[in-house]
Parts: structure tokens; C-alpha cells; sequence
């Protein structure tokens, strides 16, 4: 992908801003999947990744995180931590990418619909999906993606958007984003609470990232989990995947976590040239599957092919500025 793939962005200056109380909440018929997604939210990537894995049909709307649309109090009455995803099905909403994932394997499963989870009955594959699931799940993916951008001696090789001054203006928009979590704390009223949690751990998440000796203690900690990994298919080379020849949750979880990675330029730093090489074979096989493809296609087409499949009356503040600039955002959030 080259650099001319990416959106042209208009200077922060010449960006309206919207006010939180601009967005309104949209409305959806009654027997409509809806996901509110970010396409480069981690957690939002898992959920579109198993959606896509099942054959899902499903609604997508675009949650404008620069400009604080997870705070405005339509967001807050469906999800109060002001987090993406959101699953609703019809009036029954699920927050939290964990719970989604439980409710969309329970409700659709059987027929055309393939299980992500290993075969019921089988005690080991069960505990070791448990397993996977606690250590993927510990990973500060947000502040690893923030602090790769600021510390330059890692010598990273990171690919197309999160080059050059984007990184510096990823950066930049995590302090807008930060000022509209303010912002919406000192107007909420049923939601303080929660709002206020979510500000203490931007808050911490932000000295962690920004301290060279407390970032590479997150270094470390993926290094860990890469090398636990690595030798657990060096002992069971017969498998394809995580945990049989069945791809599952567990997949899901650590092929975006690879994809994750890699984007930031980190390929070279873990596993390239031999230093883990099952890892980079099982990277190689995860980027062969027909829901990767839809996922994450070339040129910037995640984001404008969600943004058409979203309702044009739904979609707040998607001018040229928001569209090019909708990837911060997504660093900035959790």
C-alpha cells in the first residue's frame, strides 16, 4: 500500500469539531443486527472477524470516536463505559467484546453457522481456550499501538496509514479525544461514574505509555506470550491452529494481535528471520482466510465500504476530515 492510499486530511484548524450534543442516537428496525464498530478498534476488529467467520448479516455503524461520539448520551444509555463494540439485536443491546462473543456463538449456531469454540465434551481444548483467552485478553493492545509511536529507539518498521506524521497526529488527537472525555464528565449526570473510571485509566495508560522503562515492560510481556506460544507449537506441530486444526475464538484473538503487530513494525522485533518461526507461518496462514480479506482489504477499503453499508442518515460527521483522520481515533479508544 502506498502513502498516496491515504485519505487526504484537512489541518486540526480546519476541522469543526462537533459538539456532543450534535450526535443523536440513529434508529434501526426491530429485527436488525446492529454493531457499533470502530474498523481499527482491536476489539472491534475481533467482533468483525467473527461475524465474518459465521456469515453474520449485520448492520454496522461507525461510532465517531475522534469527535466523541462515544460519549454523547445517546452512546452512554447503550453502553455507560463508552466502549466499542455494541451489539444490538433488536432491543436487546450487548456491551463488551467478551459478551458479544458469547451471545453471537449461543444465538447463532448450528446449520450455516459454524462453532468458534472447540467441540463440546473436550476438557483439555476447553481449558486451553480459557487460557488463551485470559492471556490475550491482559495485553494492553492500546497502549502498546500509543507508545510505539513515541519511543523512536525501538526502530520500528511500521506500514501504511501509521507512518510519518500520522503517527505524530495520532498522538495529538489522543489528547483531543482525552479533552472530550472531560468534557462529557463535567455534563453527565447518570453516567459520571463510569466516565470517571474510564478517565483514571486513560489517565494511567497515558504515563505508562509515555515511560520508556514501564513501555518496555509491555514489550516484555508480549514477548513472553509470543515465546509461550511459539513453544506450544514447536510441541504440537501436528495442529494448525491454537489449539486443534480448528480455527476458533482463540485464532481470532491472537491473529489480530499478530495483525496488530505487524502493522505497528514490530514483525522484525519478535518473530522475522527465523527468531519465531511457527508464529510467522501461522501469521502467514491467518492472513489467507477469506474473513481477514474482508476485514482488512487494501486501500483503505474497510473504512469506506463500512462507511456504505452505513445508513447515510446514520453516519455523524464522516466529511473528508473525520474520514481521513478516523484511524487515530481508534488509538485513542481503550
Amino acid at each position: 500500500m502506498s502513502d498516496k492510499c491515504v485519505p487526504k486530511m484537512s489541518g486540526s484548524n480546519d476541522i469543526k469539531v462537533k459538539s456532543l450534543r450534535d450526535f443523536k442516537a440513529p434508529a434501526f428496525r426491530d429485527d436488525e443486527l446492529v454493531l457499533y464498530v470502530h474498523p481499527y478498534n482491536f476489539h472491534s476488529q475481533k467482533i468483525l472477524l467473527l461475524l465474518y467467520e459465521k456469515n453474520i448479516e449485520f448492520t454496522p455503524y461507525v461510532v465517531d470516536l475522534l469527535n466523541g461520539e462515544q460519549y454523547s448520551q445517546w452512546f452512554l444509555n447503550l453502553n455507560p463505559k463508552a466502549d466499542v463494540p455494541v451489539l444490538q439485536d433488536g432491543t436487546f443491546v450487548v456491551p463488551d467484546s467478551g459478551h458479544i462473543v458469547n451471545y453471537v456463538e449461543n444465538k447463532f449456531r448450528g446449520g450455516d453457522y459454524k462453532s468458534l469454540k472447540p467441540k463440546a465434551g473436550n476438557k483439555m481444548e476447553n481449558e486451553k481456550i480459557l487460557l488463551f483467552d485470559q492471556i490475550f485478553s491482559s495485553l494492553p493492545v492500546g497502549a502498546l499501538s500509543l507508545g510505539s509511536f513515541i519511543h523512536d529507539d525501538l526502530k520500528l518498521v511500521p506500514k501504511p496509514p501509521f507512518i510519518g506524521p500520522i503517527r505524530k497526529t495520532c498522538l495529538k488527537n489522543n489528547e483531543k479525544v482525552h479533552a472530550l472525555l472531560k468534557e462529557s464528565i463535567d455534563k453527565a449526570d447518570d453516567h459520571k461514574a463510569a466516565l470517571l473510571r474510564k478517565l483514571d485509566l486513560q489517565e494511567r495508560r497515558k504515563r505508562l505509555v509515555y515511560s520508556r522503562l514501564e513501555y518496555q515492560k509491555i514489550l516484555d510481556a508480549v514477548q513472553n506470550v509470543l515465546q509461550f506460544i511459539e513453544d506450544d507449537m514447536n510441541a504440537n506441530s501436528h495442529r494448525e491452529w491454537l489449539i486443534s486444526n480448528d480455527f476458533c475464538m482463540a485464532d481470532v484473538c491472537f491473529g489480530l494481535l499478530l495483525l496488530r503487530l505487524y502493522q505497528l513494525g514490530f514483525e522484525n522485533y519478535y518473530w522475522s528471520y527465523g527468531k519465531m518461526a511457527r508464529i510467522e507461518s501461522y501469521f502467514l496462514r491467518f492472513k489467507k482466510r477469506p474473513s481477514y480479506d474482508k476485514l482488512m482489504p487494501s486501500n483503505f477499503e474497510i473504512l469506506k465500504d463500512i462507511w456504505q453499508m452505513t445508513p447515510s442518515n446514520y453516519i455523524i460527521g464522516a466529511g473528508a476530515g473525520v474520514l481521513g483522520m478516523a484511524v487515530f481515533a481508534a488509538f485513542a479508544h481503550k
